[in-house]
Order: structure tokens, then C-alpha cells, then sequence
């Protein structure tokens, strides 16, 4: 219904609704590959914008080094910060947004950032990324990976128990990877 609603009020804007129809297009061609569907894809996009702005309005600085995503209304947080205190008021302001169920902070107190770690996390990333979508038994768009200091950090919805275990092998097996932390969780709605 709300897609309907919003479709009428974008036609209705005759200069802009080219645009914003091509986006919902594409976000719906997207979100059709993905477990957990449409609606559920939208309200978690509405929710990675609505965070990013409280974010950035709290705290530019802070905003530019973290990550996030979404899924199902679960926030995983990455990246590194150098103050535990902004660490609490991260959470606090994750909270504050409706639609959030459930937040992951994981993001590291560290007072400084190697370029040769940076390197390693860009570099376990990228394979990461590169395994997940050249595998077949699996759909690479449902997954969210972040790597901060040698660890991966993986989010997203899947098929079954067997898909989160071939995630985590791949994420497992990239090089420089310490530890792997799985977020991913089941979808048990089959519509």
C-alpha cells in the first residue's frame, strides 16, 4: 500500500517522476534477488538513511568513520573510534530511530589507523567480495561484510543454515582475516 501511495504522489510530480520511478525500479529489481524482500528491503533503506543523517547530525566525524547496515531492522555498526564515550552515544542515537530492532556495535576503540592494516582490511574485503559473488550456492546481495582490524563482520539474511556456513567458510579463508563475526540470520518468512 505504501508503495502504491508513493508511486501516485511520484506521477504526480511530472519533472521528478522519471527519476524517483527509475529508483524504486531499481530497488525493486534489487530487492526482488534478495531474501528478504521488497517491503523489508525499503524499510531497511529508509533506516540506513535516517541513521546516516542522525549520525552526521551528532557527530560528522563520526559518521565518516563507521559503517553500517541493515537488515530486518537489525543495525551492525563497524569501524573504529577513538573514544569509548562516542562508542555509548552511537548506540544511544541508533536507538532513537524507529524501525530499529536490534543494534550490533561493534565498532573498535583504537587510538590510531595503520595504513598497513588499512591495506590488509581493503585487501580481505575485496576477496571476500569477490567469492561471495562468484558462488553458486549463494546470492551475494544478501549478504553485508565489513572487515576493521582483521576481522570480519558479516550481516544479512539467508536461505538456510547452509548458507551461513558457506559465508563464513569464505570469510574465513580470506587471507589476513583473524576472527569472523556472523550476523547473518535465517529467513524463516517463505512467502
Amino acid at each position: 500500500m505504501r508503495l502504491f501511495l508513493f508511486l501516485i504522489v511520484a506521477l504526480s510530480l511530472k519533472s521528478c517522476a522519471a527519476p524517483i520511478i527509475g529508483g524504486v525500479g531499481a530497488i525493486a529489481f534489487s530487492s526482488s534477488a534478495q531474501e528478504k524482500g521488497l517491503g523489508t528491503s525499503i524499510n531497511d533503506k529508509v533506516i540506513y538513511v535516517k541513521l546516516r543523517n542522525a549520525i552526521h547530525d551528532w557527530d560528522s566525524s563520526v559518521s565518516e568513520n563507521i559503517s553500517i547496515s541493515v537488515d530486518n531492522g537489525s543495525v551492525l555498526v563497524t569501524g573504529k573510534l577513538n573514544n569509548i564515550d562516542k562508542r555509548i552515544n552511537l548506540t544511544k542515537v541508533i536507538w532513537e530511530i524507529k524501525g530499529v530492532k536490534e543494534v550490533n556495535n561493534k565498532v573498535q576503540i583504537s587510538e590510531t589507523n595503520n595504513l598497513r592494516n588499512i591495506a590488509k582490511d581493503l585487501a580481505s574485503l575485496g576477496e571476500i567480495k569477490a567469492r561471495l559473488m562468484a558462488s553458486k550456492e549463494l546470492n551475494s546481495l544478501n549478504f553485508s561484510i565489513d572487515v576493521v582490524n582483521n576481522i570480519a563482520y558479516i550481516s544479512g539474511i539467508a536461505a538456510s543454515e547452509e548458507e551461513i556456513s558457506i559465508v563464513t567458510q569464505i570469510a574465513q579463508e580470506a587471507r589476513f582475516i583473524k576472527e569472523v563475526q556472523n550476523f547473518v540470520k535465517v529467513n524463516k518468512d517463505k512467502r
